[in-house]
């Protein structure tokens, strides 16, 4: 298939996955042949990027990765503005042509929605978990859920006062006094345990103001 033909077939996919999916689905095209230029784009307000653009990766993966044409799927990326993109790319190569393909979905209201429905359908700790697990991660657990709850937010969506108000929660509340309690909340907000021991230093540093 030449070229042109593949970027036609590409170009009228695209549109039919826009379509489907609704105006939170950006697909998009690069040509890579042309330093990465932004081919065809649709529902391009989800990162912003429009055609004609040069090529602008989303954190996936770097500059050489793309131009080897390594395929990613499902991954999870930001945009500047936090909101959270499910990102597919695969590519399309041949000696005369190279486009890479990709779907980047905007799921941070479904991620919202999430949360919501996650504090609805919540039952109790299973026995067999209460028997068999570790009670100080059972313990950080429940600390950590009611500090979400307090904040009313999916971690997310939070930004950095939502975090450091969640981290005071979890201080006020014995969760840092626990077994390895750093390291279990700085990977349940998806932070480095660095994070973590900045917010704690900033309260101590307020606290001794005081």
């Amino acid at each position: 298939m030449k070229g042109e033909e593949i970027l036609n077939f590409l170009t009228s996919l695209a549109e039919g996955i826009s379509a489907m999916f609704g105006p939170d689905c950006e697909v998009i095209i690069h040509d890579l042949k042309k330093k990465g230029v932004v081919t065809a784009i649709y529902n391009g307000h989800v990162t912003g990027r429009k055609k004609g653009d040069k090529l602008n990766l989303l954190g996936i993966y770097k500059m050489e990765e793309a131009m080897e044409g390594r395929d990613f799927y499902n991954c999870l990326c930001k945009t500047h503005e936090g909101r959270l993109i499910k990102s597919t790319t695969v590519h399309f190569k041949d000696k005369n042509y190279h486009y890479a393909f990709g779907i980047n979905y905007d799921f941070t209201k479904l991620s919202l929605a999430e949360s919501v429905l996650s504090n609805l359908v919540k039952t109790g700790t299973e026995v067999e978990k209460v028997i068999n697990g570790n009670p100080s991660e059972k313990i950080i657990d429940d600390i950590f859920l009611d500090g979400v709850k307090m904040v009313g937010k999916p971690i997310a969506l939070m930004n950095k006062e939502d975090r450091m108000t969640l981290v005071r929660y979890l201080k006020d509340n014995g969760g840092f006094s626990l077994k390895k309690g750093i390291q279990t909340v700085a990977k349940k907000m998806h932070v480095s345990r660095y994070t973590i021991y900045n917010y704690l230093k900033a309260f101590e540093e307020e606290e001794s103001q005081n």
